[in-house]
């Protein structure tokens, strides 16, 4: 993920300027950067919100194919996002068919999370993964966490079905932690998580067990040998840090005597706090 703030990217597209001409709001809170983000939305289209429901209206009264065209060709994907919001969700779901994925990635940048929810979730989950797809390969990640926040259960499956697996450590610390997130996350195909089991570090697993808890850590660290498991205990240890100590604790009662005996190989004494009450 880009250190640039997603709001401050949001609001030099609106601005019509590069982000690092912001880089003065970095330290500016995330929150704080959402209501800037709506106040200067709020001038820049002061006045013509009837012109955007004028060709919202416009696109109600032509085919679909023709309307796609012809927004892809003449509107910016920042009008076309306020025209979208204005647009019934159906009408909305014919039109985003029609555009190419990149616009209407960068159509995604520009909608507003809330306003916007109809019409996203109204968007065929196929096509909400051919977005997540360019959205990853962008590193848009800070952004694909606060989409699929508008998405139902099969359109977060597609999302989360064509992320790497590291783009899933990226993404994963960043979503809200709903029903359908949890749902979706203990529910991945065995062949997904021996994948992400595969690809990534015993850093990154450490990475990963901190963010999915123990409970749902289990079925992945199944996916690897002993001397995996014990490299990503030593890795959560050896960082001396309170909530790595606790995920640990928590997780040493999954492992088998065995593991134990090898994560104890790979540490000091004074590091094994976290095997009090085992």
């Amino acid at each position: 993920m880009s250190e640039q703030s997603l709001q401050t990217r949001r609001i030099a597209r609106l601005l019509g300027v590069e982000s690092t001409d912001l880089d003065y709001l970095r330290d500016v809170p995330e929150d704080e950067l959402k209501v800037l983000h709506d106040q200067v939305a709020r001038a820049v289209f002061a006045g013509g919100e009837k012109r955007m429901a004028k060709v919202a209206g416009l696109s109600r009264s032509i085919p679909a194919p023709l309307a796609g065209r012809l927004a892809e060709r003449f509107l910016p994907p920042l009008v076309a996002a306020r025209v979208a919001e204005l647009l019934e969700p159906e009408r909305a779901r014919d039109l985003v068919g029609r555009v190419s994925v990149p616009y209407l990635a960068d159509l995604a940048v520009a909608l507003d999370p809330v306003r916007s929810r109809p019409v996203v979730r109204a968007i065929p989950p196929q096509r909400i993964g051919e977005v997540a797809g360019e959205l990853f390969a962008r590193g848009e990640h800070a952004l694909m966490a606060e989409f699929v926040t508008s998405v139902e259960r099969p359109a977060l499956e597609a999302a989360l079905a064509v992320a790497s697996p590291r783009d899933l450590l990226t993404v994963l610390p960043l979503l809200e932690w709903t029903d359908d997130v949890e749902h979706v996350v203990e529910h991945l195909p065995v062949a997904r998580v021996r994948e992400i089991a595969a690809a990534l570090t015993p850093s990154e697993l450490a990475d990963l067990v901190v963010v999915l808890g123990p409970s749902r850590c289990e079925p992945l660290l199944e996916a690897v040998d002993d001397a995996t498991v014990a490299a990503v205990g030593a890795q959560l240890v050896g960082r001396r840090d309170d909530a790595d100590l606790e995920t640990i604790g928590s997780l040493a009662w999954l492992l088998s005597d065995d593991q134990l005996e090898r994560v104890t190989a790979l540490v000091d004494d004074d590091s094994l706090v976290w095997l009090e009450g085992r």
